[in-house]
C-alpha cells in the first residue's frame, strides 16, 4: 500500500518536527531543512488534536534547525489557521525559539499582518528563558470576540 506524500516530501521522509504533548500545552521540535509547509502542518496537527481546547501554550522550538524557507508567503496561511483556532481557543501564549531574525515577523508581527493581534505571542532564543517567562504569565480569560488591537 503506497500512502501519499505530505506536502512535497518524498515517502519515506521523515517530517521535522514532532508535537510534545505536556500538560495544558505543547511544544513543536523542529529540526533539519523546514518548509512553510512543515511548520503549517505541524500547527494544523495541533488545532485539529482534541487536547487543543485545553491548550494554554504553543511553543515553536526552531533552534535545533539547518536552515528553512519560511518567508512572508507563508504569513497569511498560518494566520488563517490561527484565526480558526482563536475560534476555538483565544488563551493561548505562542512562544518562538529561535536565533533566526528571517523567522522574527511569526513572533513580533508588523501592524498590518494578518498575524498581528491573534495570539500573545513572544520569542526567545533559549528554551529556559521562554519557560521562565511563561510560568510568570497569568492565565488568558478571553472570549474569542476581538481579533486586531
Amino acid at each position: 500500500m503506497t500512502l501519499p506524500r505530505r506536502l512535497g516530501r518524498a515517502s519515506g521522509d521523515a517530517m521535522p518536527y514532532t508535537n510534545v504533548w505536556e500538560s495544558r500545552g505543547v511544544c513543536t521540535r523542529f529540526s533539519g531543512f523546514v518548509t512553510a509547509e512543515d511548520y503549517i502542518r505541524s500547527a494544523e496537527e495541533i488545532c485539529a488534536d482534541p487536547r487543543f481546547d485545553e491548550l494554554r501554550f504553543v511553543i515553536k522550538d526552531l533552534l535545533a534547525i539547518d536552515d528553512h524557507s519560511i518567508d512572508r508567503a507563508a504569513i497569511e496561511p498560518i494566520a488563517a489557521i490561527r484565526y480558526g483556532a482563536r475560534y476555538t481557543n483565544p488563551n493561548i501564549y505562542v512562544i518562538l525559539l529561535t536565533t533566526d531574525p528571517r523567522l522574527a515577523p511569526l513572533a513580533q508581527p508588523e501592524s498590518t499582518s494578518f498575524l498581528r493581534g491573534l495570539y500573545e505571542t513572544c520569542a526567545f532564543r533559549d528554551e529556559a528563558s521562554a519557560r521562565r517567562w511563561l510560568a510568570a504569565q497569568p492565565p488568558l480569560t478571553r472570549l474569542g470576540a476581538v481579533l486586531r488591537p
